[in-house]
């Protein structure tokens, strides 16, 4: 099953879309995994306990900067570039390609921001 997110990511991203879930408080969905990553194991359950502690900062660090709203995170790792997309309190959207690909994160960052809902 596909969605307005996977699909506009599948535009950006091209073959170096890994992964993308939705998550809320209570848990998280993977909406896409490419097939390579879906046959490693996942720590999804643990990955959503991240994603949820990351936002318990969000009030400190749009004080600490001061250039607005918190939008994403960006974790890059040698086989993964994974960004976390906050949307509201406590939901978001959960993304990763592929290190080194040539796709502008901007417009990963965008395509969250325009159909994480």
């Amino acid at each position: 099953m596909s969605s307005p997110l996977v699909e506009r990511l599948e535009e950006v991203a091209g073959p170096a879309l890994r992964a993308v879930a939705r998550y809320d408080r209570d848990g998280i969905e993977i909406t896409y995994e490419r097939p390579d990553v879906a046959e490693k194991e996942t720590v999804i359950e643990r990955i959503h306990d991240e994603l949820v502690l990351q936002e318990l900062g969000r009030e400190y660090l749009e004080h600490l900067f001061q250039v607005g709203r918190w939008h994403c995170t960006m974790h890059r790792f040698e086989r993964a570039v994974c960004i976390h997309y906050a949307r509201g309190e406590f939901s978001g959207a959960f993304v990763s390609i592929d290190s080194g690909a040539d796709v502008d994160l901007d417009r990963i960052a965008d395509a969250c921001h325009q159909h994480a809902d």
